[in-house]
């Protein structure tokens, strides 16, 4: 079913690959897709990025499929901006043109929304972390040395980092051994976050309602290849 005002914003990478594939999946269009910037490179991995290769009642997508091909497939109405930035000209007249009432994010990593695309609709994003925890980058790698699991959360995006008020926290086990976590893994539970969100919003009319964060955390910065490599051998060796 098509959701009248849902944008999703999009770069040319994994997550957003996986999420337009998890939304078609669940029957939930978008009235519009805008995907912004330039192709990605091919997907790259020594780790297992096969969607069979998860069994834990996930939908899996395929994240080695580029976005443009998987929305041309789909027939779903979209736009291109070529900019990267997303204070561009060209971003924002076509945003001004959509005028959309929920707008999804789904951007290049360590971008910024800015304050003209925060003020033109509410802007969800997906965080990958248990908020108000874990805030900042990497953190999935955080949770699963400090946890032995993942979460990813829903939030409405405001002007700091990571600190909007939440909608919706799901935890999740730990995947099997030799999954990728970056493009995978990382994008599944995110996804499916995603869709449980949205299908709300469908059923109800409105999003789930949102909760100021009362606790404050420090963020966390991209993990050491130390941390990183203890993380993947927690996740080898089928610790929960």
């Amino acid at each position: 079913m098509k959701q009248s005002g849902l944008v999703i914003l999009c770069a040319h990478n994994t997550r957003s690959s996986a999420y337009i594939q998890a939304l078609a999946a669940a029957g939930i269009e978008p009235e519009a897709v805008v995907l912004y910037g330039t192709n990605s490179t091919a997907v790259n991995s020594q780790r297992n990025l096969t969607p069979a290769h998860l069994s834990l009642g996930l939908f899996c997508p395929d994240v080695t499929l580029p976005a443009a091909d998987i929305i041309r497939r789909l027939g779903w109405c979209s736009y291109v901006c070529e900019s990267t930035a997303l204070d561009s000209v060209e971003l924002q007249e076509l945003l001004q043109m959509l005028q959309p009432s929920l707008l999804v994010f789904s951007g290049y990593g360590g971008q910024i929304v800015p304050a003209f695309v925060l003020k033109c609709a509410p802007v969800l994003h997906i965080h990958s972390g248990a908020l108000p925890r874990y805030r900042g980058s990497t953190t999935i790698y955080y949770e699963i040395l400090e946890h032995r699991q993942c979460a990813a959360s829903a939030i409405l995006l405001d002007e700091s980092i990571d600190t909007g008020p939440v909608l919706l926290v799901c935890r999740y086990a730990l995947p099997p051994a030799g999954t990728d976590i970056d493009y995978l893994y990382d994008n599944v539970i995110r996804a499916d976050v995603l869709v449980k969100v949205l299908a709300y919003k469908q059923e109800h009319g409105a999003l789930p309602v949102p909760v100021a964060q009362q606790e404050e955390h420090p963020p966390y910065f991209i993990i050491h290849p130390v941390l990183k490599h203890l993380a993947l051998l927690t996740v080898d060796s089928g610790a929960s």
